[in-house]
């Protein structure tokens, strides 16, 4: 088929985009409900396998993350999908996508719907079953091509909404695999990229006191919620706005009845900054503050999390897939621009892993994660074409970045 061509079935299959888009969303598959992530799992196995040489389910790792009680939970996840092209072609490329959403089974926002003749709502229609369907969709158009100089391997996770905690292994073997990645992020509502990324860290402080009547013994208590409240203070106080380093206190819990002081207090925060020295420097600054708490015997402090999204940070190889993607925008008269963002996905791993990729490859929307979430609907016929386009620029110049990944 040649390129015109491929770029007109792209067109042709805008309505049926819509119409698999719609009973994908009103498919709840929020990160937690292993039921409906089982059923998207059958569903993109269907759409995927036609196209690959291999298919695979592969399990999620578990994750021991401190609940709001202060105790160690083990968490499970939703199965991922791998699919595999050509693995022995000289150039290969990481497409990841994930099929979870924000939305648990019992949230108000279950049903997809459009708005107008351009705007679909509904949960996940961008964040990302859209990207998905774009990203299959552009595999499809390059595979009518012939062209084998081009290997490619998909990876849908289940668990990208609450850190990748069970995928972070298989992507970095996957990384490691590719040249380049392609990740289906939603663009914002105006076509602009990613660029750099902040790295996170989810953290979970537990104070520990000592329960004791309010009114016969209260001398005897030692108060767990003022002592996180103290050290919480502690914390926000690390932000530095003009370094970007931020620390969000986002959720407490502990105590119990008015008249019991309270031998247990619990603290979720969130640290993001922009470099991997200063993730380095907050993570020193923390177990200096933990000792600190500790030897003020207000409470016994626990410390539970880590850094799981480590900075992306712009490198050579991933300046120059921006660059061809902007040129693959301007063949399409699309404006392609790129911003840097506090946000993290899973464009982070695969930097981490050494893989320069783009990540905001999917539909163009915005309100994602909240129950106004929409996506432009001829974004997807769009953005699949930006996508193929992109592939073939990297079957003919791929081999730029196999010798920028050969120098590192």
């Amino acid at each position: 088929m040649k390129p015109n061509d491929s770029l007109k079935w792209i067109d042709a299959q805008q309505e049926r985009l819509v119409e698999t888009l719609l009973e994908l969303s009103s498919v709840n598959s929020g990160t937690g409900n292993l039921a409906g992530l089982q059923k998207m799992e059958a569903a993109f196995t269907e759409l995927f396998t036609p196209v690959a040489d291999t298919a695979a389910s592969l399990p999620s790792a578990e994750a021991q993350l401190a609940d709001l009680e202060g105790n160690v939970q083990t968490l499970q996840y939703g199965k991922m999908l791998n699919f595999r092209k050509r693995p022995q072609a000289p150039v290969q490329v990481l497409l990841m996508g994930h099929m979870d959403t924000v939305f648990p089974a019992d949230h108000h926002f279950q049903v997809p719907a459009l708005a107008d003749d351009n705007v679909m709502k509904g949960p996940g229609v961008a964040d990302m079953k859209g990207g998905i369907l774009v990203m299959l969709t552009a595999l499809q158009a390059f595979e009518q091509s012939g062209d084998d100089r081009l290997g490619w391997e998909v990876l849908l996770n289940a668990d990208e909404e609450t850190g990748s905690h069970g995928s972070k292994q298989m992507i970095a073997e996957s990384a490691k695999r590719a040249h380049a990645g392609m990740i289906y992020e939603p663009a914002l509502a105006d076509g602009t990229l990613s660029r750099a990324r902040k790295g996170s860290g989810n953290f979970v402080l537990v104070a520990r006191g000592q329960s004791a009547h309010a009114g016969r013994e209260f001398e005897k208590g030692r108060n767990a919620i003022l002592a996180l409240s103290n050290a919480m203070i502690d914390l926000a106080a690390l932000t530095d706005l003009p370094r970007g380093l931020t620390v969000n206190i986002a959720r407490i819990n502990g105590g119990t009845a008015y008249n019991v002081v309270p031998d247990t207090a619990v603290c979720q925060f969130n640290i993001r900054c922009h470099s991997k020295a200063d993730q380095q420097d907050i993570a020193g600054k923390l177990q200096q503050l933990l000792q600190q708490w500790n030897s003020e015997q207000a409470a016994e402090f626990e410390l539970h999390g880590g850094f799981t999204r480590p900075p992306k940070e712009v490198t050579p190889g991933h300046q120059l897939l921006m660059d061809w993607t902007a040129q693959c925008g301007e063949d399409l008269n699309i404006e392609v621009g790129f911003k840097d963002t506090g946000g993290c996905c899973d464009g982070n791993n695969m930097a981490d892993a050494g893989l320069p990729n783009i990540d905001t490859l999917g539909v163009l929307g915005a309100h994602i994660h909240t129950d106004k979430e929409y996506m432009l609907v001829d974004s997807l016929a769009e953005r699949a074409k930006l996508s193929l386009l992109l592939l073939q620029r990297l079957a003919t110049e791929g081999e730029q970045l196999i010798a920028l990944k050969e120098a590192n």
